[in-house]
Order: structure tokens, then sequence, then C-alpha cells
């Protein structure tokens, strides 16, 4: 004999509501001693945002407080939040430049920077910083930064860092400031993200344009860097997709370079 039982089962669902963060993208620009420079980062930065066609949301910052903000505004963000980094700053293969105090109302006098110690500057390594360090003016070494002072972990996996700014990728060599960044986020665990710089000295004049509200640095040689090495180089203008980027990522997988014109 089966004895059979009827029984009745009362299901409880919860429903939760999980809201998804979406990436960001941030723009860090200014920093600069003077008025006009500070004045070009601004319109720059501007083109640069009408071109991500609010595909994400946008945090844009003015640098007016040195690098210490800089750093401070990429290190407050979440971690795996940041898809994509502009910088509009003076540069160089050896670092970003900049002053406290900065402003995009008036400018100041190199000899009040340097008499204030209002330098503030973000070198590729801490050789480099002894070595820039002035030790009468210019700055305090609590004003100076490195590479690794910034947390890479607040960036996606295949997030972007385009620095506007002259030669922070001289030459497509692979000790300067935009190849040593890509292997940082490399070593952060960003294996798909690129970070592309100058080769020379950037011009806002894209095309020649004398209208500062046309302001864009992205023309000229552009270098694209991944875990510190080369993986593109391109004279192309504007903004460069997603499919660019993708290619060329695999193009450097299957051991090619891509230079495009």
């Amino acid at each position: 004999m089966v004895d059979t039982y009827q029984t009745k089962t009362t299901k409880i669902a919860k429903v939760e509501v999980v809201k998804l963060k979406s990436p960001i993208r941030l723009v860090l620009y200014g920093g600069a001693r003077s008025l006009g420079d500070n004045g070009a980062f601004f319109h720059a930065s501007k083109n640069v945002i009408a071109d991500y066609k609010n595909d994400l949301p946008v945090k844009s910052y003015f640098i007016s407080k040195g690098m210490k903000q800089f750093i401070d505004l990429i290190n407050d963000q979440p971690e795996n939040s940041v898809q994509s980094l502009d910088v509009f700053a003076h540069g160089s293969d050896l670092g970003l430049y900049s002053v406290i105090g900065a402003s995009l109302k008036k400018s100041m006098t190199f000899e009040y920077s340097q008499s204030n110690n209002l330098s503030s500057n973000l070198y590729r390594n801490r050789s480099t910083k002894f070595d820039q360090y002035q030790f009468f003016g210019g700055a305090n070494w609590r004003n100076s930064f490195i590479i690794s002072d910034i947390n890479f972990k607040v960036f996606t996996n295949e997030s972007k860092i385009e620095i506007h700014g002259c030669n922070t990728a001289f030459d497509g060599e692979l000790d300067t400031l935009s190849s040593l960044i890509s292997l940082a986020l490399f070593k952060a665990g960003k294996k798909r993200s690129v970070v592309i710089g100058h080769a020379d000295f950037s011009s806002p004049n894209r095309g020649g344009t004398k209208d500062i509200s046309k302001q864009d640095y992205r023309h000229e040689t552009r270098i694209i860097y991944n875990n510190g090495k080369v993986i593109a180089k391109t004279r192309r203008e504007g903004r460069l997709s997603a499919e660019f980027i993708k290619n060329a990522l695999g193009g450097w997988c299957r051991g090619k370079l891509w230079i495009l014109d």
C-alpha cells in the first residue's frame, strides 16, 4: 500500500531591484599658468565631450589645485567604473605639469609660481621626480607625484586614457609617460586598456582653425599603447573609435603594428 499525502506549498517570491551603475567618462583639464592655455584646454575638452554623444555619463573638472586634485578625482571613483579618461594639460615624456592656483579668469607669472612653490607635477617614476625636483624653489616635494600614486583599479578592463598634451608618447618610446601609464593599467588587471599620447608637440588648432570654440588636440601623430608596448600609430583626426582600438589590440596580438593614416 502506498500512502498518498497532499500538501500545499506556498512560494514566497522576493523581487530584488538591482541598480547597475553605468561606467563614466572622466574629463580633467587645466592646471596651466596661462589663461590662454587653460581656455584652449577648456574648449578642447568640450569638443571631446560633444563627440561622446552622451553615450555614458561624463564627469568634467577644471584642475586648479595641482596634481593632488587630479589624482584624488581619479582615485575617488569606484573600482571598475571609469571607461575613459581625457586629460588636457601641459606634458612631456617625463610627466604632466600644473600649478596650484590655475584659473580660467587670469594668468599667473612664472616668477610668482616659482617664488611661492606652486608647481605641482605628475612624473613617470620616482627617479624622474627626484631628478626634476628643485631644492631651492619652484615646488614643494609633497606637491609632486608619480604614476604609482594613481589607483588604476578604478578603470574598466577596456578603458581608454587619452592625454591631449605635448610629447607624452614622444617618438613612440617605451619609457614615456603614456607607455608607463599603459603598463600600470595592465598590471592592475586592465588587460585590454589603452593609453593614447602625442608623439610630438600638440596644438589645439586642428585643421588650422582660428575659432577657439573648435579647438581640438586630436590630430597629428598619436601613439596607442597597451601593456607598455606600441600597438598602433595614427594620424587620423578626431575620436578614435572603439572598433579602431579593438583592431589595434587584435593586430598586436597577431604580432603586427597598426599604422593608420
